[in-house]
């Protein structure tokens, strides 16, 4: 199976690109777009790492509201939920019974818990939007709400950032601090010869 060009980092997406590589799922793609720029939303490329590949998500400033997975078929949205929204959904009787089992049965991993919702039918996009519509909310209450300003000309592409240095992977190697005071020193002091210590009485 060829691998697909979503998961090639230098791989620049477009909508010309992109609706050639979903095939059947463009439609579905477009609509939920659309939905989303209703609610001034809009798609930002982001390379997710190479199992995902790139894929859009959407964003108010620095803070992630959704994404869209490109590369499952049928397409699946992705809400990420931290404790702070989580407390405000608990509580949201807006959110449509889907959307609130959904949110449910997701547990959480790590911190946040990662909604994934399939966007195979109108009904499973509804429960997504709904997903969407209680964190815009949520996050309306802690003051952070999309800006009222026209779309992007086209799609924006997050650059991946710098390539990581070759080595092997894990924590970043921890320094030592220095210690607040000197060590005692213990043993005789390296520039005083032993035969000097002796001759002063010390030894």
């Amino acid at each position: 199976m060829a691998k697909s060009p979503l998961k090639d980092k230098d791989f620049i997406p477009d909508d010309e690109s992109l609706s050639q590589i979903l095939g059947n799922r463009w439609p579905r793609y477009q609509e939920t777009v659309a939905e989303l720029g209703k609610r001034k939303l809009y798609p930002e490329m982001y390379w997710y790492g190479p199992s995902s590949g790139w894929a859009p998500r959407f964003c108010i400033g620095e803070v992630t509201v959704c994404g869209i997975y490109l590369a499952q078929n049928p397409l699946m949205g992705l809400v990420g939920v931290g404790d702070k929204v989580g407390g405000y959904l608990d509580k949201d009787m807006d959110l449509s019974p889907r959307a609130r089992n959904l949110y449910e049965m997701t547990p959480k991993k790590g911190p946040l818990r990662w909604i994934e919702a399939q966007l195979a039918t109108r009904g499973d996009l509804e429960a997504f939007l709904s997903l969407v519509d209680g964190k815009l909310r949520a996050l309306a209450k802690e003051g952070v709400k999309p800006k009222d300003e026209p779309p992007p000309a086209r799609i924006r592409r997050k650059e991946p950032g710098p390539p990581k240095e070759p080595g092997k992977p894990g924590r970043k190697p921890v320094k030592s601090a220095e210690p607040k005071e000197p060590p005692l020193q213990i043993g005789p002091p390296k520039h005083y010869p032993i035969k000097e210590i002796l001759t002063a009485g010390r030894g």
